[in-house]
């Protein structure tokens, strides 16, 4: 019996280590074939080859499970069309700090369940869904962005929703796709953007980002309040995410608006 427990352990080993160097191979695999190619379809094509369980049961669930791996999908997406923002002329320093980012989400963030973590892999699918929605379609119609951040804002609240009690929230996650698709059309006819440097390299951060983040964690506290209080929102519980969100807005869109900002 001993025997049999210690093979298993080393079983379950072996297995976390190679599923460790997949995730590893995966991440530089897309930076790899998204700066070599110059294009950004082969890496995109990598996350939804990675993700080929979603599709590997009847038809009639593929949906409920594209809808259950929205975070995901928008998570290496969104990174992969970053890697090909940074550039294609040659590996740079912000390709790197992108791959090093999805290592971490595919290893560290991803495959936890706890409700702290979903709500970190939400705020994870916002940020990077509208950094990546936003420097990709400033030159194409409103109209792609708008539906793009309405698919991030519906996935990464049923994401945070799903993991409570059972109720129906389509309506809850309807609103707030809503809500974020409207915040994307006020930040495209508004597009300010913040130049970072490091090692060498550039990057440019967009304010919508910023916005969409610092609303979903404010909307994901409020829940939280809801659910331990009977469908009640405590103030306490979200006064001060309200408060440094409210200042986190204030600054940026004052302070920090300036012409030279602007894409």
């Amino acid at each position: 019996m001993a025997d049999y427990i210690m093979l298993r352990k080393g079983r379950n080993a072996l297995s976390s280590v190679v599923h460790a160097c997949l995730n590893v191979a995966l991440a530089i695999l897309c930076t790899a074939l998204t700066v070599i190619s110059g294009n950004w379809i082969f890496g995109v094509l990598l996350v939804l080859l990675s993700k080929w369980r979603v599709v590997a049961v009847r038809p009639r669930y593929w949906i409920l499970n594209i809808k259950s791996n929205l975070v995901d999908f928008v998570v290496g997406i969104s990174i992969v069309m970053l890697v090909y923002m940074a550039g294609t002329d040659g590996l740079n320093a912000w390709h790197i700090i992108l791959t090093i980012i999805y290592i971490i989400w595919l290893g560290g963030i991803k495959p936890r369940s706890e409700t702290i973590a979903t709500e970190i892999q939400a705020l994870f699918a916002v940020f990077f869904g509208t950094f990546a929605t936003a420097l990709v379609t400033s030159e194409l119609n409103s109209v792609f962005g708008v539906v793009v951040c309405f698919l991030i804002g519906y996935g990464a609240c049923r994401h945070v929703l799903m993991q409570g009690e059972e109720h129906d929230y389509t309506l809850t996650t309807f609103i707030f796709g809503i809500m974020l698709a409207e915040l994307y059309w006020i930040f495209y006819h508004w597009s300010i953007v913040y130049t970072i440097g490091a090692l060498g390299a550039t990057v440019i951060v967009p304010q919508l980002p910023i916005a969409a983040t610092t609303m979903f964690f404010v909307l994901a506290r409020g829940y939280k309040s809801a659910v331990r209080h009977d469908g009640k929102i405590r103030v306490e519980d979200i006064a001060a995410p309200i408060i440094f969100s409210a200042l986190l807005m204030v600054v940026m869109v004052f302070f920090f608006s300036g012409a030279n900002f602007n894409i």
